[in-house]
């Protein structure tokens, strides 16, 4: 994860507090790049900074007994890696790597517990109502996974992969779209390839484009929606005013 000097970007969070707020943790906020498949914090390890992903996107895994690792949740512009933190925990739950790698800030662990927690403000606050989001997604997320088919699952996933990125086109692989889902990489490519026959995607080696979103959210469960509104909302009327 290597520092840059160019403008600092926006997440939706630190975007969402008020001018004397985000004047107020400036300061602590430094700019990264995050590079596809970093890791971002490692489970039962000391986690060393509070992220805030901006155009990158990441995903939140768990190891299973067998040593395989499913994703149980995925961020973008609308998050922060690091939530552990929030209450007080200095050790990773889970791993979080990157997926599509992008932009980002982060604020240093020690730094983030003196300013951000222990300060118990405005800040400190919203976070709060996104790790209660992000909860909830991870169990939508969840349920989808046991109810619903893989093209369904695959379309809902894309979606919410294309929503924080912000471009039609991104990198990614069947092998590693198999790994999130937590399926076998010939379920991902019988998929891709009905999507792509209803027009909603395209793909070439280590690339998936939407051609089509109607198309992909009609193929898509109505999971998708549901997240959507659940991350939509953390904006809606923030401390009782829009943002």
């Amino acid at each position: 994860m290597a520092s840059t000097n160019h403008r600092v970007p926006e997440n939706r969070l630190l975007d969402a507090l008020s001018r004397r707020e985000r004047d107020r943790v400036a300061p602590f906020i430094e700019t990264v790049s995050l590079v596809s498949r970093e890791t971002l914090q490692t489970e039962g390890e000391a986690i060393r900074y509070a992220v805030f992903p901006t155009n990158a996107v990441t995903s939140t895994l768990m190891e299973l007994p067998e040593g395989d690792s499913v994703e149980v949740g995925l961020m973008g512009a609308e998050g922060v890696v690091g939530l552990e933190l929030l209450y007080g925990q200095r050790y990773a739950n889970a791993t979080v790597i990157v997926q599509i790698p992008g932009d980002g800030v982060r604020i240093e662990a020690d730094v983030f517990e003196r300013e951000v927690v222990k300060n118990g403000g405005e800040f400190h606050r919203l976070l709060l109502r996104y790790a209660n989001m992000f909860s909830a997604m991870v169990a939508q997320g969840a349920a989808c996974n046991a109810s619903h088919a893989i093209e369904q699952r695959l379309a809902r996933w894309i979606l919410l992969v294309h929503d924080r990125v912000g471009a039609a086109e991104f990198p990614l692989t069947h092998e590693f779209i198999a790994l999130m889902l937590g399926v076998r990489r010939a379920s991902v490519s019988e998929a891709a390839s009905r999507l792509r026959l209803a027009g909603a995607i395209d793909y070439r080696t280590r690339t998936i484009r939407v051609s089509d979103r109607s198309a992909l959210e009609l193929a898509s469960c109505g999971c998708y929606a549901v997240m959507q509104r659940l991350s939509d909302n953390i904006f809606l009327d923030v401390f009782g005013g829009a943002h």
